[in-house]
């Protein structure tokens, strides 16, 4: 029988972009998974709305004029079987076998655990269930069919020739611009602390998918990871909650001997910030997102590149002037903020 996977799927305030992602997966061509819904402490309306599109009493579809309407249309058959939980109670949750039971477990958390957190929720569920691998997607994609089949047979094959791969991702393109590439993993320069993403913004034309891509962290809206591995590694780190934890948890993995791989065959279509937004300007949200990020990474640095750490200051400080020579001290004040561990001051 094919290995079981469990899929973790974080919502939070984007209960369409999980809807449209469970619909992609219900049509792969690998049919040994099951679907973990952790709504992440949303104060909207997502846990009902999500309840009420497994009944069947609720429908959310992308319109035909989609590039990638075939990913998740026609619409799967309704109602579908699923069972509830809170956060805590899915530590010991045990479903029996996944092929004869419900394929959709919705996870209700109280309040948001942020990107670790709300991950390791399901990850414990896995762990405490008869799953031999566990896929971290982000909400916000939808898969090509074989995009699971690719994940398992790279890995499965791996081990077959006892290297340790550790975390695996796939080929994430850009959802709106489907042709093009967001990254397919990323090479981490500890004295500059900036990551050159490999394959960014390049037309996919297949230049990768016969190569054994190097990288050192693989980008965080999938990864793919063994019982073996979790229980060895760990879990992600909770105290980041937004942003690093994909870092530092290679970095750890390293520490343990595991190494990161691409299953390139593996496509997965990212929309790209959709709970967090990308802009360092726009809203009270973003400037939040980018404290996070910026903490995030000094913490990175005390824990695994010490002596590294003057050059993470200096890079930051030179961003920070930059910022300031543009006019841009909003995410100025967030840097030093961060440098010098002070709440921000608006």
């Amino acid at each position: 029988m094919d290995p079981k996977v469990c899929i973790v799927l974080v919502n939070y305030k984007t209960w369409q972009d999980t809807i449209e992602c469970i619909e992609s997966i219900l049509k792969s061509n690998y049919k040994n998974y099951q679907v973990v819904v952790v709504e992440n402490g949303s104060d909207d309306d997502s846990w009902n709305n999500l309840l009420k599109w497994t009944r069947g009493e609720l429908t959310h579809a992308v319109l035909p004029d989609n590039k990638l309407f075939r990913l998740s249309n026609p619409l799967s058959h309704k109602p579908l079987l699923y069972f509830r939980a809170h956060a805590g109670e899915s530590d010991n949750l045990r479903l029996g076998p996944m092929e004869n039971i419900y394929p959709i477990l919705y996870v209700q958390s109280k309040i948001n655990l942020g990107f670790a957190g709300g991950n390791n929720v399901g990850m414990r569920y896995a762990l405490n269930s008869n799953f031999d691998y566990v896929w971290l997607l982000n909400n916000d994609t939808v898969i090509d069919p074989n995009a699971i089949s690719e994940l398992v047979n790279y890995s499965e094959e791996k081990k077959n020739k006892k290297e340790r791969i550790g975390i695996v991702g796939s080929k994430l393109l850009v959802y709106h611009k489907p042709e093009k590439m967001q990254g397919i993993g990323a090479i981490f320069n500890k004295y500059s602390g900036k990551s050159k993403i490999i394959g960014a913004q390049e037309v996919d034309k297949g230049q990768y998918d016969n190569t054994e891509i190097k990288c050192n962290y693989v980008i965080g809206a999938s990864m793919f990871v063994s019982k073996e591995f979790l229980l060895d590694a760990g879990l992600m780190s909770e105290e980041y909650f937004l942003y690093n934890e994909e870092n530092d948890w290679s970095a750890r993995a390293k520490l343990k001997g595991w190494n990161v791989g691409v299953a390139v065959k593996s496509k997965v279509y990212h929309k790209q910030g959709a709970s967090t937004g990308n802009s360092p300007k726009k809203s009270k949200w973003q400037i939040k997102a980018l404290n996070y990020k910026y903490r995030g990474k000094i913490k990175l640095y005390k824990k695994y590149y010490r002596p590294q750490l003057p050059f993470l200051y200096l890079h930051l400080l030179t961003r920070s002037f930059k910022y300031i020579m543009k006019g841009n001290t909003g995410e100025a004040k967030v840097i030093y903020a961060a440098i010098f561990n002070t709440k921000f001051q608006k």
